[in-house]
């Protein structure tokens, strides 16, 4: 059975800890322990967030060393780790550095059954090595003790895990790390689908290293061994996942036969409980690798589906209310290739983080994106579900592919407060919408001075009138002032009259560029702030 967060609790070095939080997540299973060195949640930690791997079980030491009094940053870590799956944090130097754990940590750990440990406070003696040690020798315990639990351990961890890290790539994964040897996931004629290498510095050229070798291991047999006290065990997944192999690598003392057995077990069941269509599964990890910008695995699934990888220059992404979910997941992949099917290409199209995600070609005789965009809007809306849409057009390579997808992950719920009445955006639209989230984020220094340009409109008598007609005006009706006057349901006239009277009072014409760009800004800004 499994080291829970709760057993946790008894070892000696955390007997004097206190769960202030989270008693939720008392039972979740823990498989490692690590340092959050850097808290502050700003671009270097979003950096830091999208280039480590992080696969659930984990509980994290902090002491919360750069934000110690800012509770916003605290609670938006917390929301971070327990989004990626880990189970809990342990919080040092209550007292010293962090003057106390805040009511607003605490409800948010109890909201998300994420364990909130604090230990004794006012305490600058105190060393994370004492509880790393600790942790890790329980962890290593329960993995040696034998493999009867394998499997049970690694599928409850796995299903712990947000729904899009509910994948093959992460159970070999937490396979690698729960046996400590490189696990390899490959089809019948020996092309790499997921690859995990222990240790994490291993070479990367899987399939070659298989391919090389003068005989390969029996299937379900004694392993292969190597001169230099390598074995290598291959586990044959027909029964669930036609012509997939599990190769496992291990380095030093071999695996015990049962091990490597359950191993393949864990994946047999793995791909029929997430993966049940074999092909549906490669095209889904086509989506994931794109969008993480994995060149060697994009390559070898898109040799499988016999896709030019290097055309794909288009992106949309297609998102629904979380209460049309369950029949976006039903019915979205399905309308949306229905509708491309005729004068635009579909390259590759799947669902990943709960967006569906459409890879497509643009030919040059097509009609424009957002013309398109707008039929589409209509066929979702046909069938009962409302989508927001934004379109990712002229991406050069799969790196802003990537770079476009998180914009749209961190900014898209700004562009919709910016943009209330459009149902879909551009990725310049994004990119704006998190240059406004950026300002905002700066502190009122920074809003205030984004902000200056409207000061000669407040200071009117009318002023609140002004600013929000200049708002629908350049948000809103693309500068049309009888469409500002449609949706401010007032005479052209009136519209005409406050925009030359904003004029007159700012000293320059609203249309007149670059000092319209400001203006655009500072009412962008106004939303995001809800003024």
């Amino acid at each position: 059975m499994s080291v829970t967060v709760a057993d946790l609790l008894q070892l000696p070095s955390l007997k004097k800890a206190r769960l202030a939080a989270g008693a939720g997540g008392l039972n979740k299973p823990v498989t490692t322990i690590s340092v959050l060195e850097y808290a502050l949640p700003d671009n270097l930690q979003d950096a830091l967030f999208q280039n480590n791997e992080f696969f659930g079980s984990e509980i994290v030491i902090t002491g919360f060393m750069n934000i110690p009094t800012d509770v916003e940053a605290q609670c938006a870590n917390l929301r971070r780790l327990a989004h990626v799956g880990e189970v809990g944090l342990i919080l040092y130097y209550v007292g010293v550095f962090v003057p106390r754990v805040d009511q607003r940590l605490i409800d948010l750990a109890n909201e998300l059954d994420f364990a909130l440990i604090v230990m004794p406070e006012g305490r600058m003696d105190l060393r994370y090595s004492e509880v790393i040690c600790e942790v890790m020798e329980a962890v290593f315990k329960d993995q040696n003790a034998g493999s009867a639990s394998l499997v049970s351990d690694i599928l409850k961890q796995v299903s712990l895990l947000p729904e899009h890290r509910r994948t093959l790539d992460s159970v070999l994964k937490l396979l690698r790390d729960q046996i400590r040897a490189t696990a390899i996931l490959a089809t019948s004629s020996l092309h790499v689908l997921h690859a995990a290498a222990w240790p994490r510095t291993q070479d990367g050229d899987f399939e070659n290293r298989i391919r090389s070798m003068d005989t390969l291991p029996g299937a379900g047999g004694a392993p292969l061994e190597l001169p230099d006290h390598t074995y290598v065990y291959r586990q044959s997944l027909t029964d669930s996942a036609d012509g997939m192999e599990l190769f496992l690598i291990k380095e030093g003392d071999p695996l015990h036969a049962d091990t490597a057995r359950r191993a393949g077990e864990v994946v047999r069941l793995a791909a029929s409980l997430w993966d049940r269509e074999h092909g549906q599964m490669v095209m889904s990890e086509l989506v994931r690798a794109i969008l993480r910008d994995e060149p060697l695995k994009m390559r070898r699934l898109a040799e499988i589906f016999h896709v030019d990888v290097a055309s794909i220059h288009t992106m949309w992404v297609l998102k629904t209310p979380s209460s049309q979910k369950e029949q976006f997941r039903r019915q979205g992949l399905a309308l949306a290739q229905q509708f491309f099917s005729g004068s635009l290409n579909t390259i590759v199209a799947d669902y990943y983080e709960e967006n569906l995600v459409l890879f497509l070609t643009w030919p040059a005789n097509a009609l424009k994106p957002e013309i398109v965009a707008e039929e589409l809007e209509g066929q979702f809306s046909a069938s009962g579900l409302s989508v927001t849409t934004v379109l990712c057009q002229e991406l050069a390579t799969t790196a802003d592919v990537r770079s476009a997808y998180l914009s749209i992950q961190n900014y898209l719920a700004d562009a919709l407060l910016i943009w209330p009445l459009k149902d879909w955006h551009t990725l310049q639209e994004i990119t704006f919408a998190g240059s406004c989230r950026e300002t905002v984020s700066q502190g009122e220094e920074a809003i205030m001075k984004a902000l200056s340009v409207l000061k000669p409109l407040e200071s009117e008598r009318e002023g609140a009138e002004l600013i929000r007609t200049l708002q629908v005006y350049l948000l809103d009706s693309g500068r049309s002032a009888l469409r500002t006057a449609e949706l401010l349901y007032f005479h052209k006239n009136t519209v005409k009259y406050r925009l030359q009277r904003a004029g007159e009072r700012l000293g320059y014409s609203v249309d007149k560029l670059p000092e319209t760009f400001a203006l655009y800004t500072a009412c962008a800004i106004r939303r995001l702030l809800k003024l």
